[in-house]
C-alpha cells in the first residue's frame, strides 16, 4: 500500500519549550506535546511552588503530572525527519579551488 503524500510543517511537531523539532514528544493532560527532556527540566523549576503549568496553554496542575511517551507522534515526527533529509538540498557550501 503507498503512503499518502501529507504535507507536514516542521512547526506542528516543534516543542514549544526548545523550539526544535519534537525528541521522545509526551502528551499532557491539556494536549499538548513536548520533548520529554524539555517539560521535565521546565517543571523541575516549578518543583519548588508545587503548582506545575503546562509552558504552552498555562494550565496549570496542582501536583506534577506523569508523563509517558506518545509513541504515535514519535513516527510522526520520524517520518518527518526522513522526508525532510532526503528533501534536503545538497550541501554547495564548500569551494572548489577554481573558485578562489
Amino acid at each position: 500500500m503507498a503512503e499518502p503524500n501529507v504535507s507536514l510543517a516542521q512547526d506542528e511537531f516543534s516543542c514549544s519549550v526548545c523550539l526544535d523539532l519534537l525528541k521522545d514528544p509526551v502528551t499532557i493532560s491539556c494536549g499538548h506535546s513536548f520533548c520529554m527532556v524539555c517539560i521535565n527540566g521546565f517543571w523541575d523549576q516549578e518543583d519548588q511552588k508545587k503548582i506545575y503549568s503546562c509552558p504552552h496553554c498555562r494550565h496549570t496542575f496542582t501536583s506534577r503530572p506523569v508523563v509517558s511517551k506518545n509513541t504515535m507522534l514519535a513516527e510522526v515526527v520520524e517520518k518527518l525527519k526522513k522526508t525532510r533529509l532526503q528533501a534536503a538540498p545538497p550541501d554547495h557550501s564548500s569551494a572548489d579551488p577554481e573558485d578562489v
